[in-house]
């Protein structure tokens, strides 16, 4: 079910390339001048700097040097910053005619569609779902109030339901089921502390904080179940912090 995968896998490859040239550079070229201007014991250094006692070193400065090792690092990271903006974009793209369209209608469905090459998911229109987080639980609402969302029809528990669900270590949990081929917006607050759904499947998570509003993309894409952990420390059972997605055609 995993929707950002495909997004960063190639922008990993890349940065991890760069990674990998910079620190052989960087750090071969510590250990070549290390090793090559190393002293020995006993031996007499030319006074190249001509550093004399109560007088100020002369420059010893380099002006290409010093224009490369600002130039070059500067255009890596303007090169990296390109590649990173469009899934990043993908990832927080506007509720207001972004790549899921404005807020579904009475009747419409989202109709996603995930490009298979880049992971990018575009959508005809989108639904809201309200997610509350609390000591130590979270609620899932498919139809909240006006001041989440201004449409004037209820969801049909064929596109949004919730319940509850037995889980292996962590007993009875809260659960939202989606429906997929639908984009959903997730819009979300804490009742107390800061809390962060992470939907391990999809690979996505979001703070969620008190007297805040912050929102979350979910474009389904397939169907199966996941986990709902909370990955800020919120408390004495954070650990147990928990609730199911589930997915179905």
């Amino acid at each position: 079910m995993t929707v950002t995968s495909l997004l960063f896998f190639d922008l990993w490859d890349e940065f991890m390339l760069w990674s990998i040239l910079v620190g052989v550079f960087t750090f071969g070229w510590l250990y070549h001048h290390s090793v090559t201007y190393r002293s020995k014991d006993g031996e007499e250094l030319p006074n190249v700097d001509e550093i004399e006692v109560g007088v100020f070193p002369k420059e010893n400065d380099d002006l290409r040097l010093e224009v490369a090792w600002t130039i070059l690092p500067f255009i890596l990271i303007v090169y990296l910053t390109y590649i990173s903006w469009a899934p990043i974009d993908s990832v927080w793209t506007s509720t207001e005619g972004g790549a899921h369209g404005y807020e579904c209608e009475a009747g419409y469905y989202s109709n996603n569609v995930m490009d298979s090459e880049n992971g990018f998911v575009t959508s005809d229109c989108y639904h809201i779902v309200e997610v509350t987080g609390k000591q130590w639980a979270w609620t899932f609402e498919c139809n909240p109030d006006i001041e989440v969302t201004d449409r004037t029809y209820e969801l049909s528990t064929d596109i949004c339901d919730t319940g509850t669900y037995q889980v292996e270590g962590y007993g009875m949990q809260p659960s939202v089921s989606l429906k997929a081929g639908e984009t959903y917006l997730l819009v979300m607050e804490s009742e107390d502390v800061t809390h962060s759904p992470w939907f391990i499947e999809l690979g996505v998570k979001e703070d969620v904080l008190n007297g805040q509003k912050t929102t979350m993309w979910l474009p389904i894409t397939s169907i199966g179940e996941g986990l709902i952990l909370c990955t800020e420390y919120c408390g004495d059972a954070h650990s147990l912090m928990a609730g199911v997605l589930i997915t179905h055609d």
